[in-house]
C-alpha cells in the first residue's frame, strides 16, 4: 500500500507541474498552449489517452479514477480532475469563451459533488468552500438539471442545498 500511496502523491505533484505551466502559458495569453497542457494532464492523471475517457460520462470518469483506488486516493484524484477543469474554465475565460468556461466549471463542481457523495472526507469544510466557489462563478439560474440534482440532497451547510 506505502507504494501506491508514493504514485499517488507523485502523480499529483505531477499534476500541480501541469498546472503552474498551464498558468504560465495563460499569464502570455498562450490560451490553446494553457489548454493543450490541460489535455495531457488529463491524459496522466486517467492513465490512458484522452479519447478514451472523453467519451464517457462524469460518473464514468469519476468511476475509472476511483478504479483500484482506496477511498482517499479516489478521493485526491477526483478532486485533482475538478482542479484541471476548473483550470480549463479559467483559460475558457481568458479566451473569451463564456460558454466553454461555464460548461467547465459545472463539469468540475459535478466532479466535486459526486467526490464528495461517493468518498466523503472527515472534514466537509473544504469541500463546502470549493463548491460555494464554483457556483459563484456560475450565473445564477445556469446549472444544468444533474448538476442542480446533486445538491440538493447534500448535508446542511454543504454547497446550495
Amino acid at each position: 500500500m506505502p507504494q501506491r500511496q508514493d504514485y499517488v502523491m507523485r502523480m499529483i505533484e505531477e499534476l500541480n507541474q501541469f498546472l503552474a505551466e498551464v498558468l504560465r502559458f495563460r499569464r502570455a495569453g498562450r490560451f490553446d498552449a494553457a489548454l493543450l497542457v490541460l489535455l495531457q494532464a488529463q491524459q496522466r492523471l486517467f492513465a490512458r489517452p484522452i479519447d478514451q475517457f472523453m467519451a464517457m460520462s462524469i460518473e464514468e470518469q469519476v468511476r475509472l479514477l476511483a478504479l483500484d483506488e482506496t477511498a482517499p486516493h479516489a478521493r485526491e484524484k477526483c478532486l485533482a480532475y475538478a482542479n484541471l477543469l476548473t483550470e480549463a474554465a479559467d483559460t475558457y475565460e481568458a479566451k473569451d469563451q463564456a460558454a466553454l468556461a461555464h460548461g467547465a466549471h459545472q463539469l468540475a463542481l459535478q466532479v466535486i459533488l459526486l467526490a464528495v457523495s461517493r468518498f466523503p472526507p472527515a472534514d466537509s469544510a473544504p469541500d463546502r468552500v470549493r463548491i460555494q466557489a464554483l457556483l459563484d462563478r456560475l450565473p445564477a439560474g445556469e446549472l444544468n438539471a444533474e448538476v442542480s440534482g446533486r445538491l440538493q440532497p447534500l448535508p446542511p451547510g454543504t454547497g446550495a442545498g
